[in-house]
């Protein structure tokens, strides 16, 4: 049985926060989750390219923001995504045409609405300690 592309987006970023539950400290998993929540609002006013270049320069300063960065880039790279074969999403944003952006920053949006939900379901810790 072949997944949906929605299904597909939904593995992918279900599996790139449950790995970020090992990889980031406490205070970068809720920094993860703010910035991931703000990511879409930053995409609508700015623009994709202009967005990921913030996160990737303020990964130099904050980890949580690398994550984002990787996560986001690692899926618009992938196989049947709009900048299938490029290195990175800056890549694909400085290489290829407008329809390519367009299709990405969409994506890019329908993406971000599966990782603002995981992240806020695991990487969130309950006021009891436990993770929600």
């Amino acid at each position: 049985m072949e997944l949906t592309v929605q299904q597909q987006r939904a593995k992918f970023a279900l599996e790139r926060i449950t790995a970020l539950k090992n990889q980031l400290a406490d205070k970068e998993k809720k920094e993860f989750v703010s910035y991931s929540s703000s990511l879409p609002a930053m995409i609508h006013m700015n623009g994709l390219g202009q967005a990921m270049a913030f996160c990737k320069v303020k990964g130099c300063e904050r980890k949580s923001y690398t994550a984002l960065y990787q996560l986001v880039s690692d899926w618009m790279c992938e196989t049947g995504q709009p900048y299938s074969g490029q290195d990175s999403v800056l890549d694909g944003i400085t290489t290829c045409d407008m329809a390519h952006y367009q299709l990405a920053q969409s994506e890019a949006l329908v993406l971000m609405s599966w990782v603002k939900k995981f992240a806020k379901a695991f990487l969130v810790e309950a006021k009891d300690g436990s993770t929600e």
